[in-house]
């Protein structure tokens, strides 16, 4: 990985998470799997959806990850990729959650069936309705002021 490269996963954990440090690599590849099948917990991955997690995977992790990213068919139970990935019932529970939340919103809509994949995925990684219903709402909101934040800063249209 390239200084630029670490440089910049870096910049996006800080801002993002307020992390000081790149967290180990060795869960990223059940965790871009877990998004996935969560966003595919109605039955289909959109385009919308599996390109959210693509981008995202281009910013955060290694050509492994985004090559998951691109051709995975998520068509694994959740619970067996999560098992593969012991850290992610550490530090990085929570994040997990909100990210799978916000590819399966990546296309317009969180379907109850992706909303039940990431409530199963919670439930297993011992994360409490209570906190996934605030991740949830915290999604909404966030959505919300992006759209807001798009439209004070180009008032006559996206111009790219």
């Amino acid at each position: 990985m390239s200084d630029m490269d670490l440089d910049g996963r870096l910049w996006l954990m800080k801002d993002l998470y307020g992390m000081k440090t790149v967290p180990p690599a060795q869960d990223y590849n059940a965790f871009v799997k877990a998004v996935l099948i969560c966003a595919k917990g109605d039955g289909v991955l959109t385009p919308e959806e599996r390109n959210w997690v693509v981008g995202r995977a281009a910013c955060y992790y290694t050509n492994n990850e985004y090559e998951v990213a691109k051709n995975y068919a998520a068509d694994e139970d959740l619970l067996e990729v999560l098992a593969q990935a012991p850290t992610l019932n550490q530090s990085g529970r929570r994040v997990i959650i909100y990210v799978a939340i916000q590819a399966c919103a990546a296309d317009g809509s969180y379907h109850p069936d992706e909303r039940a994949s990431v409530h199963k995925m919670a439930k297993y990684l011992g994360i409490e309705e209570d906190v996934v219903n605030q991740i949830e709402e915290y999604c909404i909101e966030e959505a919300k002021m992006r759209e807001k934040r798009i439209a004070l800063m180009f008032t006559e249209g996206i111009p790219y």
